[in-house]
């Protein structure tokens, strides 16, 4: 049987007969200036009841929450209407309701569907009439640009913090000691003075967090690192326990390495801080804190970080020595482990490799399957690395690199000093405003000072985006770099695990790409295996080319789709249509 929708869980209610039963609804928003208390809002509810002749049948609490968004408990109060348990929903005014424009239009629009009433005890309004609903809309309206008002103070008060190189919400972060600048004034109790904010580092505390980034970088899954934290103890800033959610995000923050991960100002999206960024768009500024990380290892942890994510989670924990690293050659996506019969009911897992693509039904994209034996691409791979890879390392001269990477090295390092000079102008420069503001606040006009520390704050985030962009092009691996790992693995292929191999393997190639030696329709000529090495330039990495009017994209048929890289689904509708 199908398992019945959970009712709402009354927290009190109110039995007397013959009265139109309303659900009350308290939210105290996160706004200092609004947090109205929640027995001022059920007094003014409960005498709104009595006076219009309505019970309360439960009540719905929502404390310190925003009206920002919908994700709140308000949407069991709309179900309840919904499942006639109630005729409506009472608030102390409108703006509990809500103060997103698109939020309320929707939720409303779904309670007054079903003939239920959104009514407030203090702004009585008959929205029955063309009037009512009108003047409910103002209030509405006036509701979302105190909304918009207050965020963009919240949004003010933020890029002042990121200008002192302070996170944006000022709270204790796992590591450091937070030494906030609003403290109470032991000499006058019950009165606070102010100090100066800063973290410090925690030093009890401080090599776990190093610990940590090492072993993930080595492999280890957050999950595990979430039992070693709370094994030994460790709490979050907020005194709970660990999980791979807040373990997750307090590593990526990179705040350990003495940044602040802000949200990228070139993004348009209605980012919020309750909402966040939907096209997952930040970038990172320095911070005024001392790091707890290495710069080399967070480094590391980025990389390893975007590696992870490329692979398939099934990939992860390598079944055979190529998992996660083979292509079809031919549409460019993953091949698959198919495994073969020998028709007596015995099977081999594994023994062939398959196109995902063809595989799955998606002829279009690739017409023609590929069945390449997992041994003969695995031992086509040991060749490269004793033939290409090892002894093309071994007869590279060891103080003469290759001309091209000097020179491309050489720029970079020319255009890094140059942009590090800038970067200290502009900080030099942000300082001596910050500081000139503080001691004579009244020599500047109310939005100058505003502007010219948001244009200073921009350039400062543009510079550093930059020069992470020039670090990696100066710490661009070079085939000298693997030699350890390449003849090591050659060495010792017959030895180590297959779980080590694949690990080693994924240190040094981007993938092996398998094809058939002719146009993909015959199979009588054998399989051809090219691997792609880390240090090489990328022959599948995407051209960036011309999109406007007469640039030079090129015009593709749906005949022609297979023959392009690998694309998602909705890019290949959209290329078709």
């Amino acid at each position: 049987m199908r398992a019945q929708t959970p009712q709402l869980t009354w927290e009190q209610q109110d039995s007397r007969p013959g009265l139109e039963p309303y659900i009350g609804y308290l939210r105290v928003s996160t706004w200092r200036e609004e947090k109205i208390s929640p027995e001022l809002q059920r007094t003014a509810i409960e005498a709104w009841a009595r006076r219009t002749g309505r019970r309360i049948v439960a009540w719905i609490v929502d404390l310190d929450m925003t009206g920002r968004n919908f994700k709140r408990k308000i949407m069991k109060g709309i179900e309840a209407v919904e499942r006639r348990e109630a005729n409506g929903i009472a608030v102390w005014k409108y703006n509990r309701f809500g103060r997103n424009d698109l939020g309320i239009a929707i939720n409303l629009a779904r309670l007054e569907k079903i003939g239920g009433q959104l009514q407030s005890a203090t702004e009585e309004i008959d929205a029955s009439t063309a009037v009512g609903k009108f003047n409910r809309s103002i209030l509405f309206d006036l509701a979302v640009f105190e909304s918009d008002r207050a965020g963009e103070q919240w949004k003010e008060a933020h890029a002042h913090r990121r200008a002192l190189q302070l996170p944006a919400t000022g709270r204790p972060r796992f590591g450091y000691i937070w030494h906030p600048r609003r403290i109470p004034d032991l000499d006058r109790p019950g009165e606070w003075k102010l100090q100066e904010e800063w973290y410090q580092v925690d030093e009890p505390h401080a090599p776990y967090v190093d610990n940590a980034y090492e072993r993930k970088v080595n492999g280890t899954g957050f999950n595990n690192l979430v039992h070693w934290y709370n094994g030994l103890g460790f709490r979050t800033s907020r005194g709970g326990l660990w999980y791979v959610s807040s373990l997750s995000r307090y590593m990526d923050s990179g705040f350990a390495a003495g940044l602040l991960r802000i949200h990228d100002p070139d993004c348009k999206c209605a980012f919020t801080e309750n909402n966040g960024c939907v096209n997952n768009r930040w970038v990172y500024i320095p911070g005024a804190h001392e790091p707890l990380i290495a710069w080399d290892l967070w480094e590391a942890y980025l990389e390893h970080r975007q590696e992870t994510k490329k692979t398939p989670p099934r990939a992860r924990k390598a079944t055979y020595t190529l998992t996660g690293l083979t292509a079809h050659a031919l549409c460019r996506h993953h091949l698959s482990h198919a495994s073969d019969s020998d028709g007596a009911g015995k099977s081999t897992p594994g023994h062939y490799l398959v196109c995902g693509q063809h595989k799955h039904g998606r002829r279009q994209i690739c017409p023609t399957n590929i069945n390449a034996r997992r041994v003969d691409v695995e031992e086509e791979v040991r060749r490269w690395l004793e033939r290409e890879a090892a002894a093309g390392i071994d007869a590279a001269p060891a103080t003469e690199p290759a001309p091209a990477v000097v020179n491309e090295r050489a720029a970079a390092a020319r255009e890094r000093a140059h942009l590090q000079a800038e970067l200290s102008k502009i900080e030099k420069a942000l300082d001596r405003l910050v500081t000139d503001y503080a001691l004579d606040p009244d020599k500047y006009p109310d939005d100058s000072f505003a502007r010219v520390r948001d244009q200073f704050t921009s350039k400062k985030t543009s510079l550093t985006a930059a020069l992470s962009k020039i670090a990696e092009v100066e710490s661009a691996p070079t085939a000298e770099d693997f030699h350890p790992i390449v003849v090591g693995l050659a060495q010792e292929w017959d030895t180590i695990l297959v779980q080590e191999k694949n690990a080693l393997l994924k240190q040094i190639v981007r993938r092996v790409a398998v094809g058939y030696a002719d146009d993909g329709k015959k199979r009588n000529r054998g399989i051809v295996v090219e691997v792609h090495a880390v240090w090489k330039p990328d022959p599948w990495a995407p051209k960036e080319i011309c999109r406007g009017p007469f640039g030079t994209r090129p015009h593709w048929s749906p005949d022609d789709l297979w023959k392009r890289p690998a694309v998602s689904d909705n890019a290949l509708v959209a290329l078709a249509s």
